[in-house]
């Protein structure tokens, strides 16, 4: 049984190891142009800028909605070419009276040019849409 462990610990440390076929991961930090859409017929384009910045393996995230004129902050990660975010109004959320932090999920899909193409979701309303990063230059 002993055996049957350490050859499973040895796999584990083997497989987290990284190798040739694992390239290093892209830093996607910096200053975005936000531009999306809800999918309802009532819903408008908004436009705005984020921040992202790593720390450590995770990023800040901090937008803000020109329209609204709210900052959206959270959380987020970069797993290969997709970046997915938790990021919400620290004042109040839009789509409910609550004060919610973490009030919508967005994944995105990093492209070659470092724009990012994502999915909207909020948490509790379901709301959803579409919406785009673009690098500054």
């Amino acid at each position: 049984m002993r055996s049957v462990w350490r050859g499973a610990a040895a796999a584990a440390i083997l497989l987290s190891l990284p190798g040739p076929a694992q390239a290093a991961q892209k830093d996607v930090s910096g200053e975005y142009v936000m531009a999306g859409k809800g999918v309802g017929e009532n819903d408008r384009p908004y436009v705005g800028t984020c921040t992202l910045k790593a720390v450590d393996t995770i990023y800040e995230v901090s937008c803000f909605n020109s329209d609204t004129r709210h900052t959206y902050s959270g959380k987020g990660v970069l797993l290969g070419e997709q970046f997915s975010t938790v990021i919400g109004d620290m004042l109040k959320g839009d789509h409910s009276a609550a004060v919610y932090v973490g009030e919508y999920l967005v994944v995105y899909q990093l492209s070659p040019d470092n724009s990012m193409k994502g999915r909207w979701v909020h948490m509790t309303s379901g709301a959803h849409g579409n919406e785009t990063l673009t690098p500054m230059r």
